[in-house]
């Protein structure tokens, strides 16, 4: 019977080590002279004694009792958990990204700039969009700023009487927050006997006040709608606009475009769909 691994201070052995600093070549100063008494410990710290191959050990088989992408498939399909390969990791810590500030010179910061530049480009050809942009620094702000965008749509448009946004019954969480988020009303449409949105019901739904459908293509159940031209006529119909919310995009890059199926506004998690560090 496999037993569950000890907890680290169980592994600790009096006066083990995990590394032997060199002897120190300057004077040595009491702590005491340097630290005001109120803020010395009285006890020594409570941490385990173990060498660097018990820590490297426990930690390991630790890590092999959680699954994930390095150790089996991960169907959760609208979820960060993707696979990343480990070149597009190795280049992503490489000096010249992680040790960039804000605040260095212009002229030092060019090569940056150009990839930034050039991923944008890249990423509005993939898509079928006419412009990307950078800055949100993760999802939920991308799809924060992308709702707000419609919504400063319809307001430079003296359009004020847009209040709901639509979102499938199958819609990943934060779609229907963020639009709450942005003040919108919430009006969820269900899915057909096929796990797709059902027209009719989107019909009924659809009229002046709809500002967006907000939609995943694949949905979250991992189904293309087959109607999405449809789908997006329906709302344009209505002028609203239509939303993509890029957490599916891995199944779809080369095949088809947000753009050419009626999007107006997308956005893409490129941790997920592009391997960049998470946070990006």
């Amino acid at each position: 019977m496999k037993t569950l691994e000890p907890l680290i201070f169980e592994l600790s052995r009096e006066g083990r080590k995990g590394v032997s600093l060199p002897p120190c070549d300057v004077p040595e100063v009491p702590v005491e002279e340097l630290v005001p008494s109120s803020y010395l410990r009285t006890e020594d710290p409570e941490l385990p004694q173990v060498a660097e191959i018990d820590v490297v050990r426990h930690f390991t088989r630790l890590s092999t009792f959680n699954h994930g992408v390095d150790s089996g498939f991960y169907p959760l399909g609208s979820c960060t958990m993707k696979y990343n390969p480990k070149v597009n990791e190795r280049l992503a810590r490489l000096p010249g990204f992680t040790q960039l500030h804000p605040y260095q010179p212009e002229e030092l910061t060019q090569g940056a700039l150009q990839l930034m530049y050039e991923l944008q480009e890249d990423l509005a050809a993939i898509t079928g969009m006419d412009a990307f942009n950078l800055q949100p620094a993760a999802g939920a702000h991308g799809e924060m700023t992308g709702i707000l965008i419609i919504k400063a749509y319809h307001e430079q448009r003296g359009d004020h009487k847009r209040t709901k946004v639509i979102v499938p019954d199958s819609a990943h969480g934060t779609n229907p927050a963020t639009a709450a988020m942005a003040g919108y009303k919430i009006v969820q449409v269900p899915s057909n006997e096929r796990g797709c949105v059902d027209l009719e019901a989107l019909r009924e739904v659809a009229d002046e006040e709809v500002a967006a459908l907000m939609l995943t293509n694949p949905n979250t159940l991992g189904l293309f709608e087959e109607d999405i031209l449809e789908l997006t006529k329906i709302i344009h119909d209505v002028g609203g606009l239509v939303y993509y919310d890029g957490a599916n995009a891995n199944a779809i890059m080369g095949i088809a475009r947000p753009g050419d199926m009626g999007f107006d506004v997308i956005h893409l998690n490129l941790h997920k769909t592009f391997s960049t560090p998470h946070g990006g």
